[in-house]
């Protein structure tokens, strides 16, 4: 497997293959998740969402490829993820408090979509949420339906052409 990186300002994008490291990345989402959205979830909601983070299907899916893990680092400290799965829609995307509004985002955004065109694809989605909206209409992403709720979780879904 080749593992991407992309250097920027002192922060390092890579692509995450081992194990340990995706653990680390989870962890980064559980935590950024617990700061930002949690407080608007209801407890269903960050149940489903804790559930799904650190339940036996993303292991499957990064161990069969299909759902690729990049982390961005600022020197050995990670900094932010991104999860690609299907080559096509955005899983999960965190960014920690400290280290907003430094281009992170829009790093790991670019490593997910380099992936997406690699293999073909025309079109990125994500399920936003509330918080994450402005960042992806940033990055080009119109909603593709209304506001949804399923399993206590609310989103947006959005669409991007690359």
């Amino acid at each position: 497997m080749i593992v991407k990186i992309n250097r920027r300002n002192g922060l390092t994008v890579k692509r995450i293959t081992e194990e340990a490291d995706l653990q680390a990345a989870l962890k980064l989402a559980e935590d950024v998740f617990m700061q930002f959205e949690a407080p608007e979830f209801s407890k269903r909601g960050v149940e489903s969402f804790l559930s799904f983070l650190w339940g036996k299907r993303v292991r499957e899916m990064f161990a069969e490829g299909s759902f690729a893990v990049w982390g961005c680092y600022a020197e050995k400290e990670l900094a932010g993820m991104i999860a690609l799965r299907d080559r096509e829609h955005i899983s999960l995307a965190f960014v920690r408090a400290d280290f907003h509004r430094q281009g992170i985002g829009r790093m790991l955004y670019a490593a997910a979509k380099a992936e997406a065109l690699s293999h073909g694809t025309k079109r990125i989605t994500v399920n936003a949420s509330d918080y994450g909206i402005p960042f992806y209409r940033k990055m080009g992403f119109c909603e593709t339906d209304m506001r949804l709720l399923t399993d206590g979780i609310q989103y947006t879904p959005m669409a991007a052409k690359i």
